[in-house]
């Protein structure tokens, strides 16, 4: 409803002034002070992690391993320069993640002056903070740089496993899924705030060492090897992976089908041996046509390279990973696990979740119904059946997978089993034209972004042309086993 206002009949006295020039108009309103940065990215599952107030353009990355006899005692001496923009008003003060653990950080600097800081950390409520204050705000572009040195430490989750910077046999490998990138490098943690990479690490002669993107350069100096990983597309904090080891390194082309060629580097720990090491390198085979059969499903390959990294790992980091290109796997590789990962590169990697509570299934169920259909069995018989084999008063059903709120079930059966049936459902309820139209359509639109469940249903909906509320209810909000459609 508009609201009318009267014109008065008599003219106000101001302007009659106005027009005699007699009035000074008001001066401009002043420019919104600078604030500080809000230490949080809002996510429902870890609200004390990520940050806000700006957005990483680019991570350039500079570290240096020396074991130790221990290799629990190795150093990482670091440099990581951080690209960013402020994303409203000027920032008097920001913070970064960083779970510092044995390292000590010895020096910041924004735009090239030297800056205050301050770590704030409490791991009972995970929360740690670089808490940055530069000499004067920052507005715009501006770039801050964190050296720092020590022992690194990894994260232990919820659900008892581990990430982040985890020693090995031979070296150490720092994987990220969550939230454990904050104990390699200074971040904003949140997949919402995806940059491009380089990653600088000096290791000692007879090491390798495996990261995300292309291998633009190795030299030798001395008694040590430098090497450097670009990644140039954007990838969120949570998929950056370094693996440091003494592994035989596997390189081939794979031709992709819309007519690039992209390199193949894979790690494989030498310990992975036998039966284990002759599946492993079987699978490393299949890279052109698991590549090319996701390609057909779901459009062109989002990344620069493919490649794994097989290393054995203590138990408790004892998982498959997607991480970004370079997908990571404990000892071994079997096909089903393949197929799984490199979906990924397309679902979590090139379309990553807004919000952990709310999206991981979105990516983890679609990894998990893939290669059922890539091998050509019956999805709705397999997912079907897998619904009906959990009875409805199980506790399984109580976790709904777009609203998780203790991070010690976010790896449960609602991001996987749940997941994958969620999206056979989908495919039964708005049939195959629209379902396939749906899976590139999401990744065309979304590509090297981050999106989530409210993304999801609107473009399903888009597509289908049908009310998909009461479904999404179902399937993705309710804390109780959902209906199979009509079959």
């Amino acid at each position: 409803m508009s609201i009318r206002r009267v014109v008065p009949a008599v003219v106000p006295a101001v302007v009659l002034a106005l027009c005699a020039g007699a009035v000074t108009l008001p001066a401009a309103a002043e420019e919104a002070a600078p604030v500080d940065g809000p230490r949080t990215a809002g996510d429902s599952l870890f609200p004390r992690v990520g940050n806000g107030g700006y957005d990483v353009r680019r991570y350039d990355l500079d570290l240096r391993w020396t074991p130790a006899e221990d290799l629990a005692r190795s150093t990482l001496r670091g440099t990581a320069r951080v690209a960013a923009d402020t994303t409203g008003a000027a920032l008097r003060s920001f913070s970064l993640d960083f779970e510092r653990g044995g390292m000590r950080v010895t020096s910041v600097t924004v735009d090239g002056e030297p800056a205050r800081y301050a770590s704030q950390d409490d791991a009972r409520r995970i929360r740690h903070k670089l808490v940055v204050r530069p000499g004067q705000p920052v507005e715009g572009p501006f770039t801050v740089v964190v050296r720092y040195a020590g022992v690194p430490t990894r994260h232990v989750d919820e659900d008892g496993s581990a990430e982040g910077w985890n020693v090995t046999d031979d070296g150490a490998t720092f994987l990220n899924q969550p939230i454990g990138s904050m104990t390699g490098f200074p971040n904003n943690n949140t997949p919402k705030d995806k940059a491009r990479y380089s990653i600088d690490v000096d290791v000692p002669r007879g090491y390798e060492v495996a990261a995300n993107g292309v291998l633009k350069d190795r030299k030798r100096h001395g008694d040590r090897t430098w090497w450097r990983w670009v990644q140039p597309r954007p990838m969120a904090s949570e998929l950056a992976m370094i693996s440091i080891g003494q592994y035989d390194v596997r390189r081939s082309q794979v031709d992709l089908g819309d007519g690039r060629t992209v390199p193949e580097w894979s790690f494989v720990d030498p310990q992975v041996t036998g039966d284990a090491r002759r599946e492993t390198m079987r699978q490393l085979g299949r890279w052109e046509e698991v590549v090319n059969d996701l390609e057909d499903v779901l459009g062109p390959y989002p990344g620069v390279s493919v490649g794994a990294v097989v290393d054995v790992v203590p138990e408790d980091v004892n998982y498959a990973l997607e991480t970004q290109d370079r997908s990571f796997f404990p000892s071994s590789i079997d096909g089903n696990t393949f197929v799984h990962e490199a979906t990924h590169q397309w679902w979590g990697n090139s379309v990553s979740p807004t919000d952990w509570g709310q999206d991981l299934y979105v990516n983890e169920g679609m990894a998990t119904w893939m290669p059922t259909y890539l091998a050509g069995r019956d999805t709705e018989q397999t997912w079907f059946d897998a619904w009906q084999r959990v009875p409805a008063g199980d506790e399984r059903w109580t976790v709904p997978p777009g609203a998780v709120t203790d991070s010690a079930d976010l790896f449960g059966y609602q991001a996987y089993n749940r997941g994958a049936q969620f999206w056979e459902a989908l495919r039964l309820t708005i049939g195959d034209d629209d379902f396939f139209t749906l899976l590139r359509t999401w990744q065309h639109t979304f590509r090297g972004g981050s999106h989530g469940t409210a993304d999801l249903q609107a473009m399903a909906e888009d597509v289908s042309g049908d009310d998909l509320d009461a479904f999404f209810t179902d399937w993705v909000r309710d804390a109780d086993k959902p209906d199979w459609p009509e079959r």
